[in-house]
């Protein structure tokens, strides 16, 4: 797993970019303000000096819309690589502070990483892994790069390298198909999301 937060305001640029680019294409307006509130926000809770202190600041209002608007709960100590796709805004998507995201992960709604309370211990989420709606990941797990999480699974246990997690608890069902990248297509707003893994399914997933 590559850097978890932009370093330098160079970086923060650099990052913003790369993050605005994937969730226009395949999230839409609102999954674009979400994920620049996540990394504004990230920039200046985990980086110090002016430009962080700065950052914060502006990053408020972003952060109480998107947590009040959208219903979208990623604080900015969380631990997350270049190109987080918030899919449909990230609507309903809590992230735990201890978690950790790799590069590339694409999440669709009302998706949560977490602590299994009253045990300690978050998530540590690898390289270009796919959150399918509504699923959950909790607790002291690893879930390794490309594995795809099914819509509405409950994770309480690691998920290997390039394998589908499915069900309530997860059960590992197979490798994944090979894909070059997280791909989440354009849907209409208030899209099913099932139909968006359907057609991940279907298609590069």
């Amino acid at each position: 797993m590559a850097a978890t937060h932009p370093a330098s305001l160079k970086e923060l640029l650099e990052w913003m970019a790369e993050d605005i680019e994937v969730n226009r294409r395949r999230g839409g307006l609102l999954s674009v303000v979400a994920v620049v509130a996540f990394r504004l926000n990230q920039f200046g809770v985990r980086v110090s000096g002016p430009a962080s202190a700065l950052a914060r600041v502006v990053s408020l209002p972003l952060v109480a819309f998107a947590r009040l608007g959208i219903g979208v709960e990623i604080p900015g100590g969380l631990a997350c690589g270049r190109r987080l796709v918030l899919a449909h805004g990230g609507r309903g998507v809590i992230f735990h502070p201890d978690a950790v995201l790799g590069d590339d992960v694409a999440v669709a709604s009302g998706c949560g990483a977490g602590v299994a309370f009253p045990h300690p211990g978050a998530p540590v989420i690898g390289d270009r892994v796919y959150f399918g709606a509504n699923s959950s990941i909790i607790g002291d797990v690893t879930v390794g790069d490309d594995a795809v999480i099914g819509a509405h699974t409950l994770v309480t246990r690691s998920v290997p390298a390039g394998m589908v997690a499915v069900g309530v608890p997860a059960k590992i069902l197979g490798p994944a198909p090979e894909r070059a990248a997280p791909t989440i297509p354009a849907q209409a707003d208030g899209a099913a999301d099932d139909a968006a893994v359907g057609t991940l399914r279907r298609s590069s997933w």
